[in-house]
């Protein structure tokens, strides 16, 4: 028990001092919980903070790519238009130099039609007015006898004119 003389001896009541001891320790855990929930909670912050800058980094490179590649995607679509643009330029020119080599061909094709037609007509001619001499013919009892056959000429004139229409079917074909 507590006299009065250890009270005032030392001036304070027992009791209190537990109590305060007690409390101050308390407290003094608590302080030390609070400062190192308080280290953790920063800890926490700053790599949240760290995750979220780099997190944002990646999505401007990201976006800085997307933009490059949007770029690169239309200097590449103009390129194709312009090598659309000249592959159709190309492609009305070849046709017209096609024509137009067509053209020639046809009129020179034409032209030597024409010649061999004219040449047909004279010998054609030229066998009409020659004149059928008769040709003798071996008999099978050994006998000539002169039964008019066409002339040489006049063969020569039918092959050539034989000659000459199959060759304008071929060219008109062709």
């Amino acid at each position: 028990m507590v006299t009065s003389t250890d009270a005032s001896n030392s001036g304070t009541v027992p009791c209190l001092d537990n109590v305060v001891i007690h409390l101050s320790t308390d407290l003094l855990q608590i302080k030390n919980e609070l400062e190192e929930s308080c280290i953790k909670k920063d800890k926490l912050l700053r790599d949240v903070q760290q995750a979220l800058a780099e997190e944002q980094a990646k999505r401007e490179a990201a976006e800085k790519e997307k933009q490059l590649l949007e770029e690169k995607c239309k200097q590449l679509q103009k390129r194709v238009e312009v090598l659309e643009k000249c592959f159709e330029e190309y492609m009305i020119q070849m046709k017209e130099q096609i024509k137009r080599e067509r053209e020639v061909l046809l009129k020179e094709q034409n032209k030597r039609i024409e010649r061999i037609e004219a040449q047909i007509k004279n010998m054609t001619d030229n066998w009409k007015s020659a004149k059928n001499y008769p040709t003798p013919v071996v008999m099978a009892d050994d006998s000539e006898e002169d039964i008019p056959q066409p002339s040489w000429w006049s063969k020569i004139c039918k092959l050539i004119k034989e000659l000459c229409s199959r060759i304008v079917k071929f060219l008109s074909c062709g």
